[in-house]
């Protein structure tokens, strides 16, 4: 597989990395499913608000 070197803005990039911890974060995942399932029988979840 080739490599490719690509630029992207500092602050995109710190983003990128922030989400991939997210997602590697096993309790982070848990607790974003039970939000959406709580979502889905009516109950009013926390909210998560990007900086963008």
């Amino acid at each position: 597989m080739k490599q490719e070197m690509v630029q992207i803005p500092k602050r995109e990039y710190e983003e990128l990395l922030e989400e991939v911890g997210i997602l590697r974060n096993a309790e982070m995942m848990e607790a974003i499913k039970e939000s959406d399932e709580a979502r889905k029988k009516g109950i009013k979840a926390w909210e998560l608000k990007t900086q963008r």
